[in-house]
């Protein structure tokens, strides 16, 4: 279980994610980075000890991967291991493989991919971007 966080932090974690949405949106991609960064800034060290530190690093894979800057995505797929571990988390790994489709790295994607798929079928794929299910069923031979 992780140690929770303030209700002044939290209230400022939601003002500073809102922000950074909000320059997402009006496309300041810098302001919005600087804006999550900020949120995830404010939780206290270690950072992945306490509440907050999944779903903000999450978010953080995921802008920078819909921004299109993987070496950054990539970063934080380190930070966001650490904090669902200890171990591999499914979900975990495959928001790694999309970040992999997207940056081009198809066989470290396809490898994840398979892993879940031979073990889940389709559901981790329910809900993400079609384009997923397709490569590795195009990939693997599957129709």
């Amino acid at each position: 279980m992780k140690k929770p966080v303030s209700q002044e932090i939290v209230a400022n974690i939601y003002a500073q994610g809102a922000a950074g949405r909000e320059a997402w949106q009006r496309g300041d991609i810098q302001k919005a980075e600087d804006k999550f960064l900020d949120a995830w800034r404010l939780l206290p060290e270690p950072k992945i000890e306490y509440d907050y530190a999944q779903s903000l690093s999450r978010g953080l894979v995921t802008f920078f991967r819909d921004t299109k800057q993987f070496e950054k995505a990539k970063e934080w797929l380190g930070v966001i291991r650490d904090a669902y571990g200890p171990g591999p988390d499914v979900d975990v790994e495959f928001l790694a493989a999309t970040v992999y489709y997207d940056a081009g790295m198809l066989d470290d994607a396809f490898a994840i991919f398979d892993t879940a798929y031979k073990k889940f079928k389709q559901r981790p794929f329910q809900g993400e971007d079609r384009k997923y299910l397709q490569f590795y069923k195009e990939r693997a031979g599957k129709r």
